[in-house]
């Protein structure tokens, strides 16, 4: 069976709900230098979806099945988890991931899979489940993968570090840094505010 962090090429497949949770994972392992098929990004305006799909699990060495209680009531996710059902098992080069988002009971077809648990939400933990990675590895792949675009990030005290603006995609130059004291209680904040859509986020530091 192919190991994990020899794969590069996976299929994340959700349902709509799911979507911002699933785009968090995949943002981390783009970072780290994987290839994923999500369809909001990867289906090109005007191109066939369902044959983009087809084509996608034709070629992708790992499908991931993000379940929860949308998924179960998502006839599209439930289609396109019995094709890689079909597909990968018997195929020792191509694996089938499960992550459960909630306590919805897994499918019968891939109930004996070992899943892996988003229930807490955490997508960095399951991006690198997902990849194959320990410890560190994954945010060592993420600043090689920075260092090679040439892409300059900035810490911000009390918000943390910005790539860009989360909001607009306004580039970091175009954030400022904001910082006050609340005299009563003695406590600073600080954090991050856009000065094209004003977004504007922080905390206590």
């Amino acid at each position: 069976m192919t190991k994990l962090n020899d794969l590069h090429d996976y299929f994340l497949s959700h349902a709509g709900p799911d979507k911002d949770f699933v785009k968090s994972v995949a943002t981390q392992m783009l970072l780290a230098g994987r290839e994923v098929f999500l369809d909001a990004w990867s289906i090109d305006y005007g191109e066939s979806i369902p044959g983009a799909i087809e084509e996608a699990l034709r070629e992708d060495k790992a499908f991931v099945l993000f379940w929860s209680e949308h998924a179960d009531s998502s006839a599209w996710t439930i289609k396109e988890y019995r094709s890689a059902v079909s597909r990968f098992l018997d195929d020792g080069d191509r694996t089938l991931l499960l992550v459960r988002l909630d306590d919805t009971d897994v499918p019968e077809l891939v109930r004996d899979l070992k899943w892996i648990d988003g229930r807490g939400g955490d997508a960095g933990s399951v991006a690198e489940v997902l990849m194959g990675m320990r410890g560190n590895d994954r945010l060592i792949a993420m600043q090689k993968t920075l260092d090679e675009l040439g892409i300059q990030m900035e810490y911000f005290p009390g918000y943390g570090p910005l790539l860009a603006c989360p909001k607009c995609g306004a580039t970091v130059d175009k954030v400022t840094g904001w910082s006050q004291i609340d005299d009563e209680r003695d406590d600073e904040y600080a954090g991050a505010k856009c000065t094209v859509c004003g977004w504007n986020d922080g905390g206590e530091v």
